[in-house]
């Protein structure tokens, strides 16, 4: 349950009508969420099992104000959208993300299927119409870091998600590859 702490704010009904209607659509999926939102921010948090892997999904919003010495400065927004799946089969190992130092050493033919500043590592070769595929859903998600280790798959978005159950089945087109 996501205690709202009431505040007559206008940030706070926006907060409050993106958690509720997140919240919404994981009850369509028969899911819960804890967490609070107030009117600097959010954050919920939900566990589930499937097909045998366990899912966590954390969506955390919070703003923050810096003092200005001569000139006031704005707000700061910090939104993450995090699904994490464990479960996966240990034997690979995938990174991508967003940097221009490490695009620098990542082969050719990887710079070729994403753009800048997104680079991509892998410990197998993987198929180049699986590349193809997660490549898109990567820039049409605006996923921030996607990294497979462990049997574990970490997957950030910076910027809020409207629609939950669609990322999730996103995500479990991808890891079909890696069950």
């Amino acid at each position: 349950m996501i205690q709202y702490e009431t505040d007559p704010s206008p940030f706070f009904e926006a907060n409050k009508n993106y958690c509720e209607n997140v919240e919404l659509k994981l009850k369509t999926m028969e899911l819960d969420c804890a967490g609070f939102c107030n009117a600097y921010g959010y954050e919920m948090i939900t566990n589930f099992k499937k097909n045998n892997l366990m899912y966590q999904i954390k969506i955390h919003k919070d703003q923050s104000t810096q003092n200005g010495v001569v000139i006031p400065v704005d707000a700061i927004d910090y939104a993450c959208f995090e699904i994490i799946v464990s479960g996966l089969n240990n034997k690979f190992e995938v990174a991508i993300g967003k940097s221009l130092f490490i695009r620098f050493f990542i082969s050719t033919k990887f710079k070729d299927k994403i753009q800048k500043p997104y680079f991509m590592k892998f410990n197998y070769e993987p198929e180049s119409n699986f590349l193809d595929n997660l490549v898109r859903r990567i820039l049409d998600n605006h996923i921030s870091v996607f990294n497979l280790n462990n049997g574990t798959l970490v997957c950030k978005m910076h910027t809020p998600q409207v629609d939950p159950i669609n990322l999730i089945k996103e995500i479990e087109k991808t890891i079909e590859n890696w069950l």
